[in-house]
């Protein structure tokens, strides 16, 4: 067993890994290279502190990963469902930390799927606390449309258009600095003009027939953003997460969409746990 840096590969090949360590995954993953690329730079991962592992001359796992000199994230760490029960999971989750830790960054953080329970067990056993929960929903067009907001109500605008009145309250995954990072995606604001149903903005992406959120304001401008955009895209199926609270969640459930994924923020003080580098593993910091 050898863990290496994933600079070491090209994006396709990189893509390659990642998608059959999570090909079993509650989630289906199905990168390219460019859409890996767009991950990478939406999520602001550095290639050189992520790490790939190599069993029997074959690369059978990956961990994604990025810092901001404080913070590091786990932005996607699995094995290949043959080479599983090895080690080999503890050991990139050990490398990781290890070279966080020894770099002088302050604290790890990762989000997991609740029901996946063997990789939250993983992650406590090495000092993570839960925290957060994040609900994901998902449903097919067809609820009953709401109010409509007037053609002058709406604009087109961009990713830092929307900032100004991003809320608060988001996983690391949607953190400001990342909204800032998306690329393609549609940006539409209401301006909530005196009798109009508020302010409120969409931020989405169509990927051949599903319709992902990235955020939206849960109310009515929020809602007529939704429809308007449906209507035009005519999606199959539609898919968000991070209702993080009760109103999100209500708003979700009005519109008849049912639980789809929920998740959970992990996060760890590395002062309060140094893992120790097995044998066989490259030392931190090491190419």
């Amino acid at each position: 067993m050898r863990v290496l840096s994933a600079s070491r590969v090209a994006l396709p090949t990189l893509s390659e890994v990642f998608n059959q360590a999570f090909s079993d995954y509650y989630v289906e993953v199905s990168f390219t290279p460019v859409t890996l690329g767009d991950y990478l730079h939406r999520n602001m991962l550095d290639l050189g502190r992520s790490l790939l592992v190599e069993e029997d001359r074959h690369l059978v796992g990956v961990l994604l990963c990025g810092d901001d000199g404080r913070v590091t994230w786990n932005a996607g760490m699995g094995i290949h469902p043959r080479w599983r029960r090895r080690g080999l999971g503890s050991a990139l989750l050990d490398r990781w930390l290890a070279d966080a830790a020894a770099r002088g960054l302050r604290e790890a953080v990762l989000e997991v799927v609740v029901a996946n329970l063997g990789a939250r067990y993983l992650y406590r056993s090495r000092g993570f606390r839960e925290g957060r929960t994040f609900q994901g929903f998902e449903g097919r067009p067809g609820w009953r449309h709401g109010p409509v907001l007037p053609p002058g109500e709406v604009e087109r605008t961009t990713p830092a258009g929307i900032l100004p009145v991003y809320r608060t309250g988001h996983s690391f995954q949607k953190r400001s600095e990342v909204l800032l990072r998306l690329q393609g995606f549609t940006c539409v604001r209401a301006r909530g003009a005196p009798g109009a149903l508020g302010a409120g903005y969409l931020v989405c992406d169509d990927y051949g027939g599903m319709l992902y959120v990235f955020d939206l304001t849960p109310n009515a401008a929020g809602r007529a953003l939704l429809e308007q955009h449906v209507a035009t895209s005519k999606p199959r199926l539609v898919r968000v997460v991070n209702a993080c609270d009760a109103v999100e969640e209500g708003f979700w459930r009005s519109l008849g969409f049912r639980p789809w994924v929920r998740n959970m923020e992990m996060r760890l003080e590395l002062g309060e746990h140094v893992p120790v580098v097995q044998a066989g593993q490259i030392p931190p910091g090491a190419a």
